[in-house]
């Protein structure tokens, strides 16, 4: 039996407003061609399917027009779950449909853990999913009038690792001869690798949990929410395969999709599968001249979509000539830059307090507020600010996903 584990694909992204759903498309594509030559049996998609919880149509469009053409190759199941961007009841909506062509959506977690239990046998080998969503708080605790922040964090993290326990005892009482036990999940792990396009999943590090913290009883663990391709800690097994295309110039350009073997032994291997690039995202820096040199020098292969760049300019003023200058050499060279920034130093941010290189567009909330509380003159502590803050800013994105 054969399974691919991808997460994160972020259909309907805006981008410095600019949409990736051409990127997407190719990466679909890429996905469905794989799907087709190397016989896949199972694809895993770990969560985070949409980029916002109401997406653009055209990115609804892809979604739906991806599982046609999956269901059409006749060999190949799907298991589906939410993310924290995903709006659960909108993944969810289509699922009694989608259910008939073998596409099983977990969008949000059932009130019946059961049904997020799933079972598949294929060749004579059986293979048991627990396919878990994203957890939202209001899926692992009950809010507690007046209860302190360490508290939230210890009843958050216990009741996360409660439902992974739970579901795991379920499947243990029932599992059958040789049956590979998988599970999935969309959570920050401790010691994973953020990028700067990931949104805190919880309040701080409310929620994440380590490897050592899911059951054992699992062979391979398939996650989503870190965009980095990794490994939690040393275990190999418990892993992220990261977004399909780099999802901010912070990204490496290396992404991939994991394919998953269940030999006739039943024993269960994992490798990478690269996934080619459609478009790069780069970051140049130095002197004016400097990055127009670079800029010219850039050589794009013909099945590559147009570079988008982000520019720091490391000395001089970014003037609106050289503004201008530095945009016309990458559109003379068929590349565009999005941004271009000057990197100041210490003396010149401290002669600049109310002034920045960003854009307020391109802030986090949180970091938007961090800035604000930085000439805070009252009584409770920054820190204690910033948990209230993320709080009621996690509130809101779940209101908003709901």
């Amino acid at each position: 039996m054969k399974i691919l584990h991808t997460a994160d694909w972020h259909l309907g992204q805006n981008f410095f407003e600019r949409d990736r759903l051409e990127e997407q498309s190719a990466f679909l594509d890429f996905l469905l061609k794989q799907i087709e030559t190397r016989s896949i049996d199972l694809l895993i998609i770990a969560g985070d399917i949409f980029d916002t919880a109401n997406p653009p149509r055209a990115a609804e469009q892809l979604y739906f027009d991806f599982i046609t053409r999956l269901h059409a190759l006749q060999h190949c199941e799907a298991v589906i779950i939410g993310g924290n961007h995903d709006s659960a009841p909108h993944l969810d909506a289509p699922r009694t449909v989608l259910s008939h062509l073998n596409i099983h959506v977990i969008g949000g977690m059932p009130d019946q853990t059961s049904d997020a239990i799933l079972r598949f046998e294929r060749n004579g080998k059986r293979l048991c999913i627990a396919a878990i969503p994203f957890l939202r708080d209001r899926d692992v605790r009950r809010a507690i009038e007046g209860e302190s922040f360490d508290a939230m964090e210890a009843r958050t993290k216990a009741g996360i690792i409660q439902t992974y326990q739970n579901i795991a005892q379920q499947i243990q009482t029932s599992r059958q001869d040789d049956e590979v036990l998988l599970a999935t999940g969309h959570l920050t792990a401790v010691g994973g690798r953020l990028s700067d396009s990931e949104r805190s999943v919880h309040i701080g590090n409310l929620g994440s949990i380590s490897a050592e913290q899911f059951p054992p009883i699992f062979d391979y663990i398939a996650l989503g929410h870190l965009h980095h391709p990794q490994a939690v800690g040393a275990c190999e097994h418990i892993r992220y395969s990261g977004s399909p295309i780099p999802l901010s110039f912070s990204e490496s350009s290396e992404k991939e999709i994991r394919l998953l073997t269940i030999h006739d032994d039943h024993s269960l291997t994992h490798q990478a599968i690269d996934i080619p690039l459609a478009r790069r995202l780069l970051r140049l820096s130095g002197s004016a001249d400097t990055v127009r040199q670079a800029i010219e020098e850039l050589s794009t292969p013909s099945h590559e979509l147009t570079p988008w760049i982000e520019v720091t300019l490391t000395e001089g003023d970014v003037s609106p000539l050289i503004n201008d200058q530095i945009r016309a050499a990458a559109a003379a060279n068929d590349a565009v830059v999005l941004k271009v920034g000057r990197k100041l130093n210490n003396s010149q941010i401290s002669a600049l307090p109310d002034q920045t290189t960003k854009a307020i567009s391109e802030w986090e909330p949180l970091a938007v507020f961090e800035k604000r509380i930085e000439s805070y003159q009252g009584d409770l502590s920054p820190e204690a600010l910033k948990q209230c803050f993320n709080h009621i800013l996690h509130a809101v994105q779940e209101d908003d996903a709901q």
